[in-house]
């Protein structure tokens, strides 16, 4: 499902076919770095306190770093 998932978000919104539904499909680095900006996403809507995550946001630090960096990664996979 969640190949299935990706690969219509990937068709939609980035006009590209990662061809996720391919028996032989490996995973790549923009479906790890997608996967972790979805997980830090939902982390950082949960947050009892945003203050945290814009603070971490503003120094770069901890998971707003590994979030950017992901975000990084979707970036150059799709306009590179």
């Amino acid at each position: 499902m969640r190949r299935f998932s990706f690969d219509i978000i990937c068709k939609f919104s980035f006009e590209m076919d990662p061809e996720c539904l391919i028996p032989s499909f490996l995973e790549s680095k923009l479906t790890d770095s997608f996967d972790l900006a979805s997980k830090l996403s939902v982390q950082r809507a949960m947050s009892p306190l945003p203050l945290i995550w814009k603070l971490k946001q503003l120094l770069n630090i901890g998971s707003e770093k590994k979030l950017k960096e992901a975000i990084g990664v979707m970036d150059n996979v799709v306009m590179g």
